[in-house]
């Protein structure tokens, strides 16, 4: 079946088609289940916000540099004007808390289209002060970078909870590295850029988590891309795998020093 794209304003629904599933919606969504989680557990995480209202998460990777989804950035198809981004650190609050620090550059992979290459780099006005509750977290890299098939893999977001309330604190959530032929099952084109998470029925990724963070042993392996059917359902979640990603992130990230 071919694909269909229908792509409302951010923060909107947005449902593709594939292959007979229900749908694929990026989750600019909420973490089903998990626990309130402590700055000091997620010191990498911030809050993307557009015109000051969270949409996505993101991940602290350098003083100036944070790592997002692409489809966080984009509005009726073109970027988003960056004097209309900030990003929140150090507060696990979405409202509250921390610092709001400018975005003063976005620039998503040049072959993002459709949810493939599915990321971003968020430049910020003024470099990041280190302290207890903002600390970059380490790409994963090499070939080896993915723990074994039904290891444990951590995520964080904000967003609404079950009820449909909207979580003010960050939420975490531990999931499981699903084996490649499952993944396939939930979405036909997962290759070797990707991965999926498994998760309890009514649990997982949602509505304000895409772009967030995932993580095993200190380091981000993957970011939040999308889920496939109804949020919670019994297909795993798909990210974006960020060690295949080197050859075009290290240059971005190494123009900061």
């Amino acid at each position: 079946m071919a694909n269909k794209l229908l792509v409302p304003a951010l923060g909107a629904l947005l449902y593709m088609t594939v292959s007979g599933r229900a749908g694929i919606i990026p989750p600019d969504t909420f973490i089903l289940g998990g626990d309130e989680g402590l700055t000091e557990e997620t010191p990498y995480s911030a809050s993307l916000r557009v015109d000051n209202a969270h949409v996505c998460g993101a991940s602290i990777v350098g003083s100036t540099t944070l790592l997002t989804a692409a489809h966080c950035v984009y509005r009726n198809g073109l970027i988003i004007d960056p004097s209309r981004v900030s990003v929140r650190v150090g507060s696990t609050n979405q409202y509250a808390g921390g610092s709001i620090v400018r975005v003063s550059q976005i620039t998503p992979h040049p072959n993002y289209f459709n949810l493939q290459n599915n990321l971003a780099v968020i430049t910020l006005s003024t470099p990041l002060t280190w302290t207890e509750r903002i600390q970059p977290i380490e790409l994963a890299s090499g070939e080896d970078d993915l723990p074994e098939v039904g290891a444990t893999i951590g995520v964080a977001g904000w967003g609404h909870t079950q009820d449909g309330t909207t979580s003010y604190k960050i939420r975490v959530l531990q999931l499981k590295l699903a084996d490649s032929e499952v993944c396939k099952d939930a979405y036909t084109e997962q290759d070797e850029k990707s991965f999926c998470l498994a998760h309890a029925l009514k649990e997982g990724t949602c509505y304000g988590d895409g772009g967030g963070a995932a993580v095993s042993n200190g380091k981000l392996l993957g970011v939040t891309n999308f889920v496939v059917g109804a949020c919670g359902s019994r297909y795993p979640d798909v990210f974006v795998r960020v060690s295949r990603y080197a050859d075009w992130l290290n240059p971005l990230l190494q123009e900061e020093n």
